[in-house]
């Protein structure tokens, strides 16, 4: 019967993800990844780690596919709204806060 360990060494922790043991320190000094620090070396527990994973999974095309299917179709007031704000014209710089044009150099 194996024993399950609930803690793993940062570079445990690297070695399952094929990342450095500083890139797993660097995540917990983020507060990215939950960690324990025991006695100057930081545990984590395979419980956060795997939190940590499942928060920065990525979708994949099959999934992001089957969402644009279900999305409801846009609403027209929304996308109005979006091309308003594409075809403003910008405003001119009042001239008190200008640059100063730069001088040519005097000739002697």
């Amino acid at each position: 019967m194996a024993l399950k360990r609930e803690f793993l060494s940062t570079n445990e922790v690297a070695e399952l993800l094929g990342i450095t043991p500083f890139t797993i320190r660097r995540y917990i000094q983020l507060r990215k990844l939950k960690a324990v620090k025991l006695e100057g070396s930081y545990r984590v527990r395979q419980t956060d780690l795997e939190q940590f994973l499942k928060a920065r999974e990525v979708e994949t095309e099959e999934e992001l596919a089957a969402q644009e299917i279900e999305k409801p179709p846009a609403h027209a007031p929304r996308q109005r709204a979006n091309l308003v704000a594409k075809t403003r014209v910008a405003r001119p710089v009042p001239q008190s806060k200008r640059k100063p044009k730069a001088r040519a150099p005097r000739r002697q």
